[in-house]
């Protein structure tokens, strides 16, 4: 089942949110707010079970900003059956 984009990025900002426990802007650095691998870790975690979508850890350190993360995201969302 694909996810429409704003979905995912509604989900994504509601896991950073949770994770970093602040509020993200659409400039948002993952690094940058406090995260940190283990925190890393669990939010893709939680991107699997939320979303269905795999991420691997270095993709976190090259899409560290909200918007491109999100977009990692939706392009993997539209590539499910």
């Amino acid at each position: 089942m694909t996810t429409p984009a704003t979905e995912v990025h509604e989900a994504v900002v509601a896991i950073w949110t949770e994770t970093l426990g602040i509020e993200v802007t659409p400039d948002a650095d993952f690094f940058l707010l406090g995260g940190h691998s283990l925190l890393a870790t669990r939010m893709i975690a939680r991107v699997e079970q939320t979303l269905g979508v795999k991420v691997r850890l270095r993709e976190v350190f090259d899409h560290a900003t909200l918007e491109d993360f999100v977009g990692l995201v939706a392009a993997r969302t539209a590539d499910q059956p």
